[in-house]
């Protein structure tokens, strides 16, 4: 009997077919494991003793219990933590305190930071997000002017030119009319550039005023945009490898616990 398994072994083995089946199920155990792994890791579970502990501790720290927006914001933390520290030591970024999820939760986030900073100095691509995000880098109509309160002897000889000015570059036409009132942004709508006004009476008195530069309302130009464009696409690739990087997991919450945790609320404590 021991002869003929041997015997029935042996042509198995030499089968050239029999070498694809063992490769076959090896592969198959060998995904099958990997698999289960992936899936155990890439999992976040929030159980109702967590949230009874997190009621408890902000009972204990606040002193009174937490309301539903409180609670809900603090359960977020938490499965943000949790996912961001498993990213974290993915990346071997655990390394000198591997215990403290906080911490490795802040140290993917210098991570990626880094990484936006990096891609954000780079001219070619801060110029791609500004032609695609253009429209929201806008200025408003800007003044140039000088002025002079005029006081009651020159207000008698008002086409005198001042003694003394002071002047004011860029100015919004909004902070001119909260300030001013709107007969100083029809004047200057309405006089020639370079020469003073007449009389114009505003809650602080007299003035006159001229016109040095008027520059209309549009789009700003990718060199005065650029430490704005900087700062947005910074966050917004880091907000973007976030969201990536959460998408990857399934949460799971006690059933009618009323807590809500999307990728957006995630992302509200980056």
């Amino acid at each position: 009997m021991l002869n003929t398994v041997l015997l029935w072994l042996k042509k198995f083995i030499k089968d050239p077919f029999s070498h694809f089946l063992i490769a076959g199920a090896i592969l198959f155990i060998c995904y099958s494991f990997y698999h289960s792994n992936t899936s155990s890791t890439n999992k976040v579970i929030i159980t109702p003793s967590q949230i009874t502990q997190q009621k408890r501790d902000d009972i204990k720290y606040f002193g009174t219990p937490p309301s539903h927006v409180m609670l809900n914001s603090d359960i977020n933390q938490a499965v943000l933590q949790q996912i961001l520290s498993q990213e974290a030591l993915k990346l071997g970024l655990e390394k000198g305190d591997p215990n403290l999820n906080a911490m490795l939760m802040q140290r993917f986030i210098s991570y990626t930071t880094q990484i936006a900073k990096i891609n954000a100095a780079n001219t070619t691509l801060l110029h791609r997000y500004y032609v695609a995000h253009r429209q929201n880098y806008r200025y408003p109509d800007m003044y140039s002017l000088c002025y002079h309160f005029l006081s009651p002897q020159e207000q008698a000889h008002s086409k005198q030119v001042p003694a003394s000015q002071q002047c004011l570059s860029r100015i919004t036409k909004q902070d001119l009319l909260s300030k001013l009132g709107s007969s100083i942004v029809t004047t200057l709508n309405t006089i020639t550039p370079k020469t003073w006004s007449k009389p114009i009476n505003t809650p602080f008195g007299p003035i006159t005023v001229k016109l040095i530069q008027y520059k209309k309302a549009g789009i700003l130009s990718f060199k005065d945009a650029k430490s704005m464009l900087t700062n947005d696409y910074t966050n917004t690739v880091i907000h973007t490898k976030i969201a990536d990087v959460i998408n990857k997991y399934r949460i799971e919450l006690p059933a009618n616990s009323g807590i809500v945790v999307t990728t957006k609320t995630l992302l509200k404590n980056v």
